[in-house]
């Protein structure tokens, strides 16, 4: 994990599952009510984000779903495409660290709630420093052999 995480560089080539990408952004994010909590989020060429949990030993991809068509089910559980993902988080975001790239590129303050499935992670959010965007994230998880840095 932490070499994965040391060689994602500003232009450098990550593939994933036989894709290739161009690292723009790497920052470093915490949540307001768990800042011990730490994570990285990438912002990738072809509209993608890289996520990477190292406390979690958790990487997933994703992209912004505009006007994601999901159904609340409970408290706890909402579905998307058929499939049920079940709660597993939800807080407010903050910027620890812009590694590169800038304010205008990178996500920012976030007010969020985390689902997951088997192989699949949902996050929706609202972004209130940029008049309440969603910004509902629809992600694959990743193995750590999908992913390969150039």
């Amino acid at each position: 994990m932490e070499n994965l995480i040391n060689s994602l560089k500003q232009n450098s080539t990550v593939i994933i599952k036989g894709k290739e990408y161009t690292v723009k952004t790497k920052t470093w994010y915490s949540i307001e009510e768990d800042e011990t909590a730490s994570y990285i989020k990438c912002e990738l060429s072809d509209n993608r984000m890289l996520v990477v949990i190292p406390d979690d030993e958790l990487v997933y991809i994703g992209q912004v779903i505009e006007n994601m068509q999901y159904k609340r089910i409970s408290d706890t559980v909402i579905q998307y495409e058929d499939m049920e993902f079940t709660k597993t988080g939800d807080g407010h975001q903050f910027i620890k660290n812009i590694e590169f790239g800038n304010e205008n590129e990178v996500e920012g303050k976030c007010i969020f709630e985390d689902y997951e499935s088997e192989h699949h992670i949902i996050s929706l959010g609202i972004l209130p420093e940029k008049d309440n965007k969603r910004a509902d994230v629809y992600a694959e998880i990743l193995e750590m052999e999908d992913i390969k840095v150039k």
